[in-house]
């Protein structure tokens, strides 16, 4: 399976990836949540559904760098020695290994995010 270019190549850009999204759910949510109670001021409802639709993209693109971290870094997310030498593989492995834990702690962060959005139904 190719990926694009930019992620596929040894690239730091995997690690970078995963907080992006978080930070653009994060923003998004709390704008559509923020914009609505100032317009309706009432049920939360409609932007309910639109942040879980949203949670749900932003959950789906973290799974897919979280794959491509699995199969085309060699990420695991339990430790199996040391990457103590200098090598390309070395250095991808090790990339894997981050981006494939921070695909896990911007997942957890992302679900957070949602949390307000699911318990309270009023603005």
């Amino acid at each position: 399976m190719t990926y694009p270019r930019i992620i596929d190549d040894g690239s730091v850009w995997i690690v970078i990836i995963p907080p992006v999204i978080w930070a653009g759910h994060f923003l998004a949510a709390y704008w559509i949540a923020a914009l609505w109670c100032a317009r309706a001021a009432g049920e939360l409802s409609p932007a309910f559904w639109a942040i879980l639709g949203l949670t749900l993209v932003a959950l789906a693109s973290i799974g897919w760098i979280a794959r491509i971290a699995t199969v085309s870094y060699g990420g695991l997310l339990r430790r199996e020695g040391f990457i103590v030498d200098d090598r390309e593989r070395s250095r991808k492995r090790f990339l894997g290994h981050v981006a494939l834990l921070l695909c896990a702690l911007n997942a957890v962060a992302v679900i957070f995010t949602a949390i307000p959005g699911v318990v309270f139904d009023r603005c």
